[in-house]
């Protein structure tokens, strides 16, 4: 018998994305799991971390806190999700088939077919536009869940511009605006990830009797970023574009009788976030003409305070769009076909979205970006990576009570910023530890990063040593943008997945594997690596001699 709750879901899918989703109810809909050749695509690449101790007997590594902590919104576990931290804890079935990401740690299996772009040919590939179709087509066929926000590069006489996007940050007369946020650690462009986030809120919030508003859109735009970054009704909030306020009880302008909740995106809240190919030949931002995804998300309701978002046998599907874990947000996304052109992602695809978005202690209410917006007027912009204004220091986002759970909560009061306790707990930028290119960009003595491996001598013992910041306190945009050559190679790594249409061995490439066979980091198999999570012996003793724990 067909199930009232998705029943339910299935009206919300059609009135959040405007109507025109015939037979989204229908049980055709309803994908089961247990036909994907990766049974649990929603446990990301990142999660195959090898923490050391296959290498050296020495579990000395650990970036799993920064997804896995104790959670502010109210529908994470933040007791089970922190326990991933110190165990790994992945199910059977996986534990049977070992890492399925085949493409990043043996794409000799996967892509042995498809030939290596030269570097003309990637350049003139990436240099393509392949958004402004799919926005052309936008509400028709496969693009019926496309948003309608329009190209904001332009590739013309061998130089990149910025269009469709004015000085505040907004995109013509859409709603949508850009913003600049803090990259999320070790998820930066020279581990293979570029993208722009792009925000609106429901009319509503942009109205005051049934009029646009800009300034009641931008207080209501600042409320919201309070409210995500924790401050509570009553308490001041500061440094926003409209100053220093008081955070009310209730939204402004049309969205009055919505009440502002800590933590939380009032409903009818969307996400636009076009990911790119890397081109270096982009001196604004680094960002390609050529999309590699178009994702999408909008926030159906407040979710209830309670611990849900439990896995499911069977999730709803329909050209794109599924429900993150939680079910109180709405993601569609789109991918390159064989030809370069975007398609919806399939069931299996799209189910690689589902559990970052709603199912972990890192993000608030599952996101990554708004909540780490660069303060105030200064965030209005295109993510630049610092590569054309300097604003983004290494301050500590994870400040929040309980944010990082008791423990770690306590070492963050150590260092300076976030990416100093990454750097050093990773022994590395990225999760792995394969970008090679980026420990110098770290320190200054490339060897002494982790306080694992260099105690006495290390970024946070010896601040001196920190490479990554400027003269005046900014990250210098090198940590977050790769070479040349190393941006080129991820490119041609990427175009091999999308001419295989193969994503579902995985959408995360470097420009070479990083498998442990292939002198990477990354588990690839499981089945007989029971203690490669934070134990006694590892990474936990140091930050138990930190803390004196007993």
């Amino acid at each position: 018998m067909k199930s009232k709750k998705w029943l339910v879901l299935s009206a919300l899918i059609i009135q959040a994305c405007g109507g025109g989703g015939g037979g989204t109810t229908q049980e055709n809909k309803m994908v089961d799991l247990s036909t994907f050749t990766n049974p649990e695509p929603n446990i990301p690449t990142e999660c195959y971390t090898d923490t050391g101790i296959i290498r050296t007997g020495k579990a000395y590594a650990n970036p799993c806190y920064v997804c896995h902590t104790q959670a502010n919104t109210p529908y994470i576990n933040e007791t089970t999700d922190y326990d991933l931290t110190l165990n790994y804890s992945f199910p059977e079935k996986i534990l049977k088939m070992g890492n399925p990401w085949l493409n990043a740690i043996r794409p000799d299996l996967t892509l042995a077919n498809i030939p290596i772009p030269t570097d003309s040919e990637i350049q003139t590939y990436i240099r393509q536009d392949n958004w402004n179709k799919a926005y052309t087509n936008r509400g028709t066929g496969d693009m019926k869940y496309f948003p309608d926000v329009p190209p904001i590069y332009e590739y013309k006489n061998g130089k990149y511009s910025l269009i469709n996007v004015d000085s505040e940050g907004f995109i013509k007369d859409t709603g949508w605006r850009v913003f600049k946020w803090k990259p999320f650690p070790g998820f930066f462009p020279t581990n293979g990830r570029i993208d722009s986030t792009i925000i609106r809120l429901d009319k509503p919030f942009r109205e005051k009797n049934g009029v646009f508003d800009k300034n009641i859109y931008k207080k209501n735009l600042a409320i919201v970023e309070c409210a995500v970054k924790g401050i509570k009704p009553g308490e001041v909030c500061k440094g926003t574009e409209v100053g220093s306020f008081t955070m009310p009880d209730y939204y402004e302008g049309d969205a009055k009788y919505v009440p502002v909740v800590t933590y939380q995106y009032p409903p009818g809240t969307e996400f636009a976030h076009p990911v790119y190919y890397l081109d270096p030949a982009n001196t604004i931002s680094f960002k390609a003409l050529r999309l590699k995804e178009m994702r999408y998300s909008k926030k159906l309701a407040y979710a209830p305070d309670n611990k849900g978002g439990e896995e499911e046998s069977k999730f709803f599907w329909d050209k794109g769009v599924v429900f993150n874990l939680s079910k109180n947000w709405l993601l569609a996304a789109f991918i390159e076909d064989q030809n370069g052109n975007l398609r919806p992602q399939t069931a299996e695809e799209s189910k690689f979205c589902i559990s970052c978005h709603g199912g972990i202690g890192g993000t608030v209410d599952g996101t990554f970006t708004y909540w780490r917006k660069v303060p105030g007027a200064d965030g209005w912009m295109d993510q630049d990576y610092n590569l054309t204004v300097r604003n983004i220091k290494d301050w500590n986002y994870r400040t929040f009570e309980g944010s990082l759970g008791p423990n770690l909560e306590k070492i963050v009061a150590l260092v300076k910023g976030e990416y100093q306790l990454y750097f050093s707990m990773t022994d590395g930028g990225d999760h792995f530890r394969s970008n090679e290119e980026i420990r110098s960009r770290i320190s200054k003595d490339p060897s002494k990063i982790s306080f694992m491996l260099s105690p006495n001598d290390n970024i946070i013992t010896n601040p001196d040593l920190i490479n990554y910041l400027d003269n005046n306190g900014y990250i210098k945009p090198e940590l977050f943008l790769p070479s040349q050559e190393r941006a080129y190679g991820i490119d041609k790594q990427y175009r091999r997945v999308v001419k295989a249409q193969a994503f579902k061995y995985g959408r995360d490439v470097f420009d070479k594997p990083f498998g442990l066979s292939s002198g990477g980091n990354s588990l690839e198999k499981l089945d007989s690596v029971k203690r490669t999570g934070v134990k006694e012996e590892g990474i936990w003793a140091v930050i138990k001699t930190f803390l004196h724990i007993e």
